[in-house]
């Protein structure tokens, strides 16, 4: 069971082998690619944004959302840089986590900080977010598709030893 889950995390932060030429499928994820860690930027923006308009101020939720900018920022970076399923996996993590936060914010309130929903960017950031959730699980399926599972390799034991060994060990 954990050999499964090895090779599964192996794939997903494997690279991918592309193939020759551009095809509109790849043309597609690509853009899709960029759109995502667009939108990672654009929820820096608004949580760096919101922090230098007066969120600073907030005890404990103040320095979580500069916090929230700079893992935003440096998400939407490391999914240009790297193609792979994980990034976009912990790019879709973050953002949901981000968006759970507001939800619990407007809910019941986080950290003795309750928001309102006619607050600046509150219903902006519940569409963004939602919408970059789904774009990044989309973008993420569509890449861990193509990429091939290694060759499995037969076990050890299932493997011919050479005739010198076997002849050895008969002496």
């Amino acid at each position: 069971m954990t050999e499964l889950a090895v090779l599964r995390l192996r794939r997903l932060a494997s690279p991918r082998s592309p193939g020759p030429g551009l095809s509109p499928g790849r043309t597609a994820v690509a853009l899709l690619r960029a759109g995502c860690a667009a939108l990672l930027a654009w929820i820096g923006y608004i949580h760096l944004h919101l922090w230098l308009e007066g969120y600073r101020q907030i005890p404990t939720d103040g320095p979580l959302f500069l916090a929230d900018a700079i893992a935003a920022f440096v998400l939407a970076a490391v999914l240009l840089a790297f193609s792979r399923p994980l990034a976009g996996l912990l790019a879709a993590g973050y953002t949901a986590s981000t968006l759970g936060a507001l939800v619990i914010s407007l809910t019941v309130g986080l950290f003795g900080f309750r928001e309102s929903i006619s607050a600046s960017y509150v219903v902006e950031s519940i569409i963004i977010e939602a919408i970059t959730v789904l774009a990044l699980m989309t973008w993420t399926v569509l890449v861990a598709r193509r990429i091939q599972p290694p060759a499995r390799q037969p076990p050890a034991a299932a493997q011919p030893s050479h005739p010198d060994r076997r002849s050895r060990a008969v002496r």
